[in-house]
């Protein structure tokens, strides 16, 4: 089935912040209790040994959680102690504020929007997406990997969603995650309890939401399609697939490095 860029409510301007920073937060619970993303750190790691790249910057960032998990992971088995950077268009400032808080500074959250395709000059390091390429059209997507070959920055897209039978039926386990982590998540709010156990708008809303990421996932061949062009003598892209921590989720990877 060909690529549909199917509409996500979390990425229009009027979706309300609680339930764009509920649909992040619920994400981010699962990367972090699944361990979806625990084989984005061998990854990562070796590009940041094979590049001079000192720090994480984190694009499209959420809540930060895979993020985050990154840089725990990094130091845990690879042993590469980095600090991040997050950033979001929409920046979500609660998560920021409480990720500064126990992380003493080793993650900063910038409190400003930030458009991945046009970085400041000063955030230098690996850039990294996880679960975000696909909200973007292959034009703006092609941008942002473009905008990373320019300035000789790695960066690394991790993606968990997938075009196939396999993605949807994860998908439709999320109405019944959300409801169990609901209670859990911070900060723990009336309004949250509310519209999902009384009026279910956000498992519905996170719901529709994968549904349409499925839709809109690039498969690997496009995404070499993607970034055809891109490469010179200085700077190189490969993609990788690999298995999620203990389960058969695929992360597939797309990853350019200076050389």
């Amino acid at each position: 089935m060909n690529r549909i860029h199917a509409p996500e409510i979390e990425d229009y301007e009027w979706c309300p912040a609680l339930w764009r920073n509920t649909l992040t937060d619920v994400l981010r619970a699962s990367s972090e209790w699944l361990h979806l993303f625990d084989s984005a750190a061998g990854i990562a790691a070796e590009v940041l040994t094979g590049t001079s790249a000192a720090r994480i910057v984190d694009l499209c960032s959420g809540s930060g959680g895979p993020a985050v998990a990154l840089v725990d992971a990094l130091e845990r088995w690879h042993g590469i102690r980095v600090d991040a950077v997050l950033t979001d268009k929409y920046p979500n400032h609660a998560a920021f504020d409480r990720l500064e808080r126990q992380r003493r500074r080793r993650i900063v959250g910038l409190r400003e929007p930030i458009d991945a395709t046009a970085l400041p000059d000063h955030l230098v390091g690996l850039r990294t997406l996880f679960n975000a390429l696909h909200h973007f059209r292959p034009p703006m997507a092609r941008a942002i990997f473009a905008a990373a070959a320019r300035a000789r920055q790695p960066i690394a897209s991790f993606e968990m969603v997938e075009r196939s039978l396999q993605g949807v039926a994860i998908v439709g386990g999320a109405p019944l995650f959300a409801a169990a982590v609901m209670p859990f998540l911070s900060p723990r709010s009336w309004s949250r309890l509310a519209l999902t156990y009384g009026l279910p708008l956000l498992p519905a809303m996170i719901t529709w939401d994968g549904f349409a990421s499925c839709l809109r996932a690039y498969s690997p061949d496009e995404l070499r399609a993607l970034v055809a062009g891109l490469e010179d003598e200085h700077y190189r892209f490969r993609v990788v697939t690999r298995r999620a921590s203990w389960h058969r989720i695929r992360v597939t990877a797309l990853i350019g490095e200076p050389c």
